[in-house]
């Protein structure tokens, strides 16, 4: 007996000693699991061909298996060419015009006439081929010819995917647009087509035959961004070409990743002038079957796709891909398989999906305004690391109807007939007479607010209430521009709240002054609240929906600042119905604001300014009574992001509904300016539109940022989609053990053990 309770004894000691140094319950480390991403949006990867692309979920499918020429990183302070990193290029000489008079009379600079471009050598596609110039010329010719329906290769416009033509004028560029500025070496003129007399047609152009989209008449002839594609040396794996551009100087930032990803030539060969629909959205267009479609995403990028069931789709490394060895070598590109995994455009799922990562059944998520997290519960769970990545391009303002001055009336003048677009998600009433008329026939008031009552309520509305309402999750804004901007300029005044001025600039006007002194009203008074109440000023309609309820409840408190009251609708869709936008008692177009978060990039973002404020047209419409010469439309050079063009995806184009001819002519120099040039006129354009015209209140922008399981670790330094080859797998967190099975329980229950046996042999040699 006494031999064992030593025996024993000793036993339980050397476990004691030995159990803190078995790594029981750490994960093993050359095993990597799958990395799970958790997106906001509908489950299909949605349409990725450069020809139908639009913007999903299945972005990160597309950023992953796809890649461009060159790219600006996430990290770039300015959209300078210089700043470009090399991808599927190597290098490039880029080939400038003349700085030269145009015929507006201003000088155009920094214009780009061609590149000549080294593509890097041994890149493999996930099928096999080689990636070289021939491969390079055929995916730009297929993007042109597809959407210039070069020989009607569409069929006829009726039959051409909404999501095609929305593309087109991305690349097929207005001659309209463009040939006011052209110059000595530089005229777009000699572009256009037989119907308005020019001198070189695109048959001409090498690569090019018969466009149905420029041989239009009336004034909307369209000429190709890219001129042609010339091979310089055709090597089986890599080489060189040299591509002309038509446009400007904005041609190479139309290469970049951002626009311009490459496809197999080899897997495609019969899609050369057929566009490719995204996985599931369209029926009619085959997907599995390899007897009539090779499948999706065959690129040249770290990760190949798989496919997706229900709700998730799955991506496996490419192991042959050109940076493996190098991205390798740091750590990177080792994850064998990515899932991403959808959740609904809804708060239930939005809640879903903090949960999920909270819970760890995904790995990462991104927290933007539009997907957003419970940030509080993500950064207080332990397994999870919250990464800022500052203020997000996407900024809320609060639009307002620019009275006499609105867009709106053109759609009366010409009896518009708006309906919703072929394969809109929502449904739209449609505008025509019969809801742009009063029973006798006149016209509907188009409403809006004189530029006193905006500046005043510029002033007047609290943003610090505003962002206090987001618990520090929202920063002012900049203004025009974001604070982040490469051209912000912080000298330009911002209304921020100052009742002061706020009321004497209604106490001051010829209009509102006689209105406030009715009622009693001064500058040093607190009755401008009582006069909301019992006898407003004005009555404010407004129209808004659930997205908005922060800025909408603080423009209630602020407009009875100012002695006003608000009269609004709410439009949150119901059951994919917008039933307010167009029709109802408040219609989005003639009510006196709303609310919305336009993007803005923090480089290269001219495309969105002139999309936002640029007067605007009737774009590429014929009024249906209309006879030639049709009604004078205007024109603007980025016309696809703009109303009617594009309304009602991108609600709030020309925001205010603006004529002004001053913001005009700031816009159209800023598309041919030098650096020093567009420094001075965005700084005169923020000022135009800050403090002289107030065409919204410029409210915030939400910060946004990322989580991450502490299992994992991401870099960071391209666009807003994560490149899975920068994820790495670092294991930090136990896993649980067996179950019942407790460390801490068995070295407690051993040392007690210990002890009680030890006292028990002492007792019985009397030493106690």
């Amino acid at each position: 007996m006494r031999k064992l309770s030593i025996s024993l004894i000793f036993s339980l000691f050397v476990m004691s000693m030995l159990f803190p140094l078995i790594p029981i319950g750490v994960k093993a480390q050359n095993t990597i699991p799958t990395f799970t991403v958790g997106a906001c949006g509908p489950a299909p990867i949605g349409n990725w061909d450069g020809i139908s692309f639009g913007a999903t979920t299945g972005d990160y499918f597309r950023y992953n298996a796809l890649e461009g020429l060159f790219d600006l990183p996430y990290s770039a302070d300015s959209g300078d060419y210089s700043n470009l990193v090399p991808v599927l290029a190597t290098n490039w000489t880029i080939h400038s015009r003349p700085d030269e008079m145009n015929a507006a009379g201003f000088m155009n600079y920094g214009g780009v006439d061609y590149m000549d471009i080294t593509l890097r050598e041994n890149v493999l596609f996930h099928d096999g081929s080689d990636w070289n110039a021939t491969v390079c010329k055929w995916n730009l010719d297929r993007l042109m010819y597809t959407l210039g329906s070069i020989n009607y290769c569409l069929g006829s416009p009726a039959t051409i995917d909404s999501a095609v033509s929305g593309n087109r004028p991305i690349y097929w560029l207005s001659v309209a647009d463009w040939y006011p500025y052209r110059t000595a070496s530089w005229d777009v003129t000699n572009y256009r087509g037989p119907f308005l007399g020019g001198t070189t047609y695109l048959n001409e152009y090498p690569g090019f035959g018969y466009s149905s989209v420029a041989d239009q008449p009336y004034g909307i002839n369209r000429f190709p961004r890219f001129t042609n594609v010339t091979i310089l040396d055709g090597k089986q794996s890599g080489g060189t070409v040299r591509v002309f551009f038509n446009d400007w100087g904005t041609g190479p930032q139309y290469l970049s990743n951002a626009w311009v990803r490459f496809i197999s030539m080899d897997t495609y060969k019969d899609y050369f002038d057929v566009p490719i629909m995204g996985y599931g959205d369209v029926p009619g267009f085959p997907q599995d079957d390899p007897l009539t479609f090779p499948g999706h995403l065959i690129g040249t990028g770290p990760y190949m796709f798989d496919g997706f069931s229900i709700d998730t789709g799955t991506m496996t490394r490419f192991d042959n891909w050109w940076n493996a060895s190098a991205q390798q070598a740091k750590g990177w590109h080792k994850v064998p398989s990515v899932s991403v995994v959808t959740f609904s455009h809804s708060t239930a799922g939005y809640a879903a999906r903090t949960t999920a990562i909270v819970t760890g059944d995904i790995d990462f998520a991104y927290d933007h305004s539009w997907e957003p997290l419970g940030y509080s519960d993500v950064a207080a769970a332990p397994n999870l690391e919250y990464i800022d990545m500052g203020q997000e391009n996407y900024g809320e303002v609060m639009v307002l109807n620019c009275v006499n001055e609105t867009y709106l009336r053109y759609w009366y003048d010409v009896s518009f007939n708006l309906s919703q677009p072929v394969g809109s998600p929502y449904t739209y009433p449609i505008l025509s007479s019969s809801n742009i008329k009063e029973a006798d026939g006149t016209l509907k008031p188009t409403n809006g607010v004189d530029r006193a009552f905006r500046k005043a309520l510029s002033y007047a509305f609290d943003y610090d209430a505003y962002i206090a309402l987001y618990g520090g999750r929202v920063v002012r804004s900049g203004g025009l521009l974001a604070g982040t901007h490469e051209y912000y300029n912080p000298a330009v005044n911002l209304p921020t709240r100052d009742l002061t001025i706020a009321r004497q600039t209604l106490l001051d006007d010829p209009f509102w002054g006689p209105i406030c002194a009715a009622r009693g009203l001064t500058s040093t008074t607190d009755d401008w609240n009582a006069v909301a109440v019992s006898n407003p000023i004005y009555t404010f309609e407004d129209h808004y929906d659930g997205a908005h309820l922060e800025s909408y409840s603080v423009l209630i408190s602020s407009l009875a600042d100012i002695g006003c009251d608000i009269d609004a609708t709410d439009d949150t869709p119901q059951g994919g119905t917008y039933p307010a936008i167009l029709a109802g008692t408040l219609p989005l177009l003639s009510c006196d604001g709303f609310a919305l978060k336009p993007y803005h990039s923090d480089i290269n973002d001219l495309g969105y300014i002139q999309a936002y404020y640029q007067s605007t047209g009737i774009i590429e419409r014929i009024p249906t009574a209309g006879t030639f010469p049709f009604i004078g439309y205007s024109r603007y050079i980025a016309d696809y992001n703009s109303y009617p063009y594009a309304f009602p995806y991108k609600a709030g184009s020309n925001m205010g509904f603006n004529y002004n001819a001053t913001c005009d002519s700031l816009i159209a120099k800023l598309w041919f300016q030098n650096d020093t040039g567009r420094q001075q006129y965005y700084s005169e354009l923020a000022d135009w539109a800050q403090n002289y015209q107030y065409p919204m209140l410029y409210l915030g922008n939400d910060l946004t940022g990322r989580a991450i399981s502490k299992d994992w670790v991401t870099a960071w330094n391209w666009n807003w989609i994560l490149r899975f080859d920068s994820v790495k797998y670092s294991p930090t967190a136990p896993v649980p053990g067996i179950p019942g099975f407790s460390i801490g329980f068995m070295l407690s229950a051993s040392l007690i053990t210990l002890i009680g046996i030890a006292v028990n042999l002492m007792r019985k040699k009397r030493i106690l």
